[in-house]
């Protein structure tokens, strides 16, 4: 993994035009982490992502899609976009650190949360066919209505299905 790095925009995405002639500017799987300590990994959009906060499931060889309870395979590291990707585009998705989680209505704080049938999105009412997300919990619970909420990502994967 490298360290902090000036100039890396967490948030930005690259065309494959846009990675530049001379060579990529980041390989797919690489590691990074920003000024606070909080550690992304550079991937490859398979699907379009929604947006910030959407939670991804990335194979081994660095494509992310949005987690539902068909996309989550046991043992997948597991990522929380800063931004919007669309098919093909490449980016950084959060691994470690502080960071706004997709998640249902009504999702607790520090309460295991579980994949859903809603891509991208995050929940701690576990039913037949979720699969527990292992590594990531909110910090603060969200309101009546699906949204982002601060938690806290330690390198998660999904784990069983429930």
């Amino acid at each position: 993994m490298s360290g902090p790095m000036a100039g890396v925009d967490f948030d930005g995405v690259y065309t494959a035009k846009t990675r530049g002639p001379a060579g990529t500017p980041f390989s797919l799987g690489q590691r990074m982490q920003d000024a606070d300590g909080n550690e992304f990994v550079y991937v490859q959009a398979d699907g379009a992502i929604t947006g910030a906060g959407y939670v991804v499931v990335i194979d081994e060889a660095g494509q992310a899609v949005m987690s539902t309870n068909a996309t989550a395979l046991y043992g997948q590291q597991v990522g929380v976009v800063l931004t919007a990707f669309a098919d093909d585009q490449y980016g950084w998705a959060q691994v470690f650190g502080t960071a706004n989680i997709r998640v249902g209505a009504n999702c607790g704080a520090n309460a295991i949360i579980t994949s859903t049938t809603t891509a991208g999105r995050l929940d701690d009412a576990a039913g037949a066919g979720t699969k527990t997300i292992t590594g990531a919990v909110l910090t603060t619970a969200n309101g009546g209505s699906a949204g982002n909420a601060e938690g806290v990502l330690t390198y998660p994967t999904v784990g069983a299905t429930n």
